[in-house]
Formats: structure tokens, sequence, C-alpha cells
């Protein structure tokens, strides 16, 4: 696994960092970077340098099992990512390139801290009352990078509709996730994403998902977030129509390889347990058709 690690402050020029964003992205995002290699390359660098930033922040949750050197950890990213933004990006690899990308693209410096407070929310919780909470770190997590995303890939936005469209095609991303990953959070990282109201409503008990135990009312209530994350990708689906002739492509590779996970999910009878949903490259191919193909060739 390719870590985004720290290094001494003359060993990275912006080629460097570049590098290495796009060398973590390769090897840590096999579907968002399938449907990167069809922009072209300062847009593919450019988004490459914010995926390796979100992987960062998500390792310094996910890599510490102390909840408070996880928050002391998120403090000195946004430290770090604060005197990027100033203008001395020395402290990590990927920080010349973060800070490059957020200048070129004008991305709203907002967003990245609110992706590390996304990672804060998993180092203090581990169980979601409600839709809105769970929603909210969804956005944390998933709609930011969305939101980040756009800008990179470039979007006309003449009504005012992308940001908001970009937010629910982050939640409907983020919702998919964690319905593919329901096994391995809960026995691995003791986390439930969704919301006890709705594990409730279903009569599915906490200690089955943890557990990883499968039954009837565990695969209604899978059904219920399935048909909850679709309507987000409806809501959010004119965001393609939006987005600049070099993006537009980028962006609809992503949202069918992520649509058709959530197909594949109920083409298993929404069953998540038994083994983790995934596309193989040739699906992934298939979906991106020949324009993804010929690119890929071509890297």
């Amino acid at each position: 696994m390719a870590q985004a690690t720290a290094r001494s402050p003359d060993a990275h020029t912006l080629e460097d960092s570049f590098r290495h964003c796009i060398e973590v992205t390769r090897e840590q995002a096999k579907n968002f970077h399938f449907a990167f290699q069809v922009l072209p390359p300062e847009r593919y660098r450019g988004i490459c340098a914010l995926y390796a930033f979100a992987r960062l922040a998500d390792d310094y949750s996910d890599d510490e099992t102390d909840p408070q050197r996880a928050l002391a950890n998120a403090a000195k990213l946004r430290g770090w990512l604060q005197r990027a933004l100033d203008g001395s990006p020395d402290a990590h690899a990927i920080l010349p390139a973060v800070a490059d990308t957020v200048t070129r693209f004008k991305v709203n410096p907002e967003y990245l801290f609110e992706l590390i407070a996304g990672t804060e929310m998993d180092a203090t919780r581990r169980r979601y009352a409600t839709w809105d909470e769970t929603y909210r770190y969804c956005y944390l997590v998933a709609s930011v990078i969305g939101l980040m995303t756009i800008h990179v890939f470039g979007f006309r936005d003449e009504s005012g509709e992308a940001l908001k469209l970009a937010e629910s095609t982050g939640i409907a991303f983020q919702l998919t996730n964690i319905l593919r990953d329901v096994k391995e959070d809960a026995l691995e990282r003791d986390r439930i994403y969704l919301p006890a109201e709705d594990l409730a409503r279903f009569g599915v008990p906490e200690a089955q998902v943890r557990q990883g135990g499968d039954s009837p009312a565990f695969r209604e209530l899978v059904k219920f977030e399935v048909a909850r994350a679709r309507g987000y990708y409806e809501a959010g689906a004119k965001l393609v129509s939006l987005m600049e002739p070099d993006g537009r492509r980028a962006l609809d590779v992503l949202v069918k390889i992520y649509r058709r996970l959530l197909e594949e999910i109920e083409r298993r009878d929404y069953d998540v347990l038994s083994s983790r949903v995934s596309l193989s490259k040739l699906e992934k191919m298939r979906l991106a058709g020949s324009f993804a193909l010929n690119s890929l060739l071509k890297k």
C-alpha cells in the first residue's frame, strides 16, 4: 500500500509531489483512478493531488486506534494544510501539489478543512442515531470531495445548481460505500454508519450487524438503503451535463461505476455480507466505453 508519508522540506519539488500523489491514487483508489485516467494531464494531476490529501486524512484517522491521538493527527494535518495554503507546503510530500491544485482550479479551501472534520468524526463516533447524523458524516467525507472534484473537472453553473448536485452525488457515493463495506466496518473497526433508527425500523439488532449476521430483516434494511442511495443518484443526475467536456466523461464514468455497484448489491438480493461487492476491471472498461479504453492504452 502506498502511504502518503512525510518527507524532509528539501525532498519534494512540485513535480515530485504530483508524482507521489499519482502513485497514491493509482494504488489505493481503484474505482476513482480508473475514471480519472480519462482526464487531460493537468486535470488528472490535480484530481490525484486532492485524492491523495483525502487518503492521508483518512489514514490519519483509520490507522490510529487511540481517538485522542487520531484527533491530534487531524490537528497536525490542519496546521500543515493551513501553512501550505499560506505558501509553506514543505511539511508533507503531497502538500505542494495540493496547494498548487487549490490555487490553479480555484477550489474553496474550506472543503479540505471540512474533510479533516469528517475524519475527526471517524475518530470519535462509531454509531449514528439518525439519518441526519449519517448524512452529515457523508457530506464531510464524500460530498466535499465531490465539491472539490467539480472544480478540477470544470463546470458551468449558470443556474447555481452544480454545488447542490455535487453534494447529492457525494451522498450517493458514500452511502454506496457504507453498504458495500458494512461487514468490514462493523467487524474490523466496530463502526456502524447505518442509522440506529433504521436498524430499529427493520428489527435488526446492533449485535447482528457487529457479528456480520444475515437475515431477511437485514436484507430489507439494505434494500431500503439502496433505494435511498438511488434517490440521491437521481437528485444529482444533472451534474454530468454541467461539466466542461474535459471533465464530463470522467464524472460520467465514475457515476456509472458507483451506480453499477448499487445494482450489483440488488442483483445479489441485498447480500452484502458473504463477500465484498466489487467490479472487475473488464466491467469498468465496459462501463467507460471506448473513450476510456483508448485513454488507458495511451498511458
